[in-house]
């Protein structure tokens, strides 16, 4: 990798700035305007492209672009090579190390907009490679939705009248406690509403739960980020088992290994141990930018992604660090979903949530 001293130095400093400001706490809204500044010029081409078989990814560090080119079947960009992006001028750039699509020497980097600012194709030497929207990523956006249904009310009778399988009904039990009593939570029932993946409603109420013990925890995980300005928006927690049944039921055919099988294994929400979260500004009420959107079915919802910008990863990845010091476990490939007291075997269990308090 051949580094530019002046772009080496910028990112130094960008880095060590902003390290003082998130370390600190000082002042969450001007964390967020400083790496509104250092992106503003990039951010709409920030994204994933793809031609000739080939895919790039192009992302922001320390105010600069990088852009990874993407070997097959390597799902995360794990051992895809990277290149830093020298700007030459508006959208006008070079790299300098060879690499599988290019020659010794320096290599032409351009990008083209729409009339919105958006990047919708790059020219890497004598290659195009076209923009890859996913639902929701310009502003503005809806996020993905599912094709609508119009049978909603007789799919959730169907899912009330459903019975859970006994194997799922064994194991350790504790209370739920609604999350409105841990101070400091944002609670966005996602699936209380009709914004969501399915672009209806799942529950009946607007609240939300967990069991003593993790809610215990998502307190403690509440008071570490608040030590920053910062507090933990909660999407979804503990969800009946027949919520379970109607979501898979809702699901097309080829989009249902998108959840777990509700009649095999059954979700850890369904326990009240799993929770799903992201991150808000305490002064200010708004919610982090994150790498991806809640429940966005895309390579961006996977833990290891390496796009976006400098500090959406670096939030993502300190949010996941609070997590599991506070007792949960994250997954690999959503990472707002983290579970509470994993590998103990708990209950799954079907209470409505209108019927708790």
């Amino acid at each position: 990798m051949i580094f530019h001293p002046s772009g080496q130095l910028r990112r130094i400093v960008v880095g060590v700035i902003a390290g003082l400001i998130f370390s600190t706490g000082a002042g969450t809204a001007l964390a967020r305007r400083f790496s509104d500044a250092v992106q503003r010029d990039v951010k709409y081409i920030i994204g994933f492209y793809y031609g000739n078989g080939e895919n790039i990814l192009i992302r922001e560090d320390g105010g600069e672009l990088q852009l990874f080119y993407r070997l097959p079947g390597d799902r995360c960009f794990d051992a895809s090579n990277m290149y830093s992006l020298r700007k030459h001028r508006f959208d006008s750039y070079s790299m300098y190390e060879a690499g599988p699509m290019s020659h010794f020497g320096e290599v032409s980097v351009k990008f083209e907009r729409d009339n919105d600012g958006y990047g919708v194709s790059l020219r890497v030497g004598g290659h195009v490679y076209t923009r890859m929207f996913f639902a929701g990523e310009k502003e503005g956006e809806l996020g993905m939705r599912l094709p609508p249904r119009g049978d909603w009310d007789d799919l959730r009778t169907a899912a009330k009248a459903a019975s859970m399988p006994p194997a799922l009904q064994r194991g350790a039990q504790e209370p739920l406690v609604n999350l409105a009593s841990v101070k400091g939570l944002k609670l966005v029932n996602v699936y209380g509403g009709s914004d969501n993946l399915f672009g209806a409603p799942l529950y009946a109420v607007n609240k939300l739960y967990l069991n003593r013990s993790a809610a215990a925890a998502l307190a403690k995980a509440q008071g570490e980020v608040a030590k920053k300005g910062y507090g933990l928006v909660v999407w979804d927690a503990y969800r009946p088992w027949s919520v379970s049944k109607l979501a898979n039921m809702a699901l097309p055919e080829k989009q249902k290994g998108m959840l777990e099988n509700p009649d095999t294994e059954g979700s850890p929400h369904n326990t009240g141990n799993a929770v799903d979260v992201g991150l808000y500004e305490l002064a200010t009420g708004e919610a982090v930018q994150m790498i991806s959107g809640f429940d966005e079915p895309s390579v961006r919802q996977y833990v290891r992604f390496p796009g976006g910008t400098a500090f959406q990863r670096s939030m993502r990845d300190w949010l996941r660090e609070v997590m599991e010091n506070a007792g949960f476990t994250g997954v690999e490939h959503e990472w707002w979903h983290f579970h509470y007291n994993k590998g103990t075997e708990f209950a799954h269990l079907n209470i409505p949530l209108e019927s708790l308090k």
